[in-house]
């Protein structure tokens, strides 16, 4: 089994040493690089596109859209992880619209980050616990909520699905709480996207966090 590689994007010394001590102390990840800035990323990112980027949000020779489209010209596949002390729903927001696959903030456990990390690199989005609970705070009432989604016919059963994939639980995790097979909640998630024409479950969130601050 091959070890998920790694660069690790932060401007600060301590957090940026206490990364690297973290992964590198586990079989299954290899940290390839470490930098101090958004521009020093793009060179490294060149001579490992196949890794994961951890990235802190505290970068302030650059922003992460203007990085996300660097990373994505070099790998259009290119998967990357927000680190931030924020916990501002905006800045998620702008990373999740930016192609960001995982979000967290730097109170998170190392297990919470090995769990984010192995996510991401299949492909998968993936958020910290403090992040989870901020969304389902902030979007608890997708479902419950009198005015529609959009005016695509877009069911209740199909509400209650979009949130809990909002909060960031599985097909199965959402099967469970819903008490429905975990097809159905495919299905359901499928809907969804043809619905709303979208391609994948990151821009299933994304729409509800643009639809939730346009409401």
């Amino acid at each position: 089994m091959g070890h998920t590689k790694i660069i690790i994007a932060e401007n600060q010394d301590i957090y940026r040493s206490g990364l690297v001590a973290i992964l590198q102390g586990r079989n299954d990840f290899k940290v390839v690089d470490t930098v101090k800035t958004g521009a020093n990323l793009i060179k490294s990112y060149q001579k490992h596109p196949e890794s994961v980027c951890i990235i802190s949000s505290g970068l302030t020779d650059t922003n992460i859209h203007e990085l996300m489209k660097e990373l994505k010209k070099i790998n259009p596949s290119a998967l990357a992880i927000v680190i931030t002390q924020s916990n501002e729903i905006s800045h998620l927001h702008q990373s999740l619209k930016a192609g960001v696959m995982g979000y967290l903030t730097k109170n998170g456990s190392e297990n919470e980050l090995a769990d984010i990390i192995k996510s991401v690199a299949d492909g998968n989005q993936a958020f910290g616990k403090t992040i989870s609970e901020l969304m389902a705070g902030k979007y608890a009432d997708i479902a419950q909520r009198s005015k529609p989604i959009s005016k695509k016919n877009i069911t209740k059963r199909e509400r209650e699905v979009l949130k809990l994939i909002v909060e960031g639980y599985t097909s199965a995790e959402i099967a469970k709480r819903l008490y429905i097979s975990v097809r159905t909640v495919e299905t359901h998630r499928s809907n969804l996207m043809n619905k709303l024409e979208l391609k994948n479950t990151a821009a299933l969130v994304r729409y509800a966090l643009e639809e939730k601050q346009e409401s």
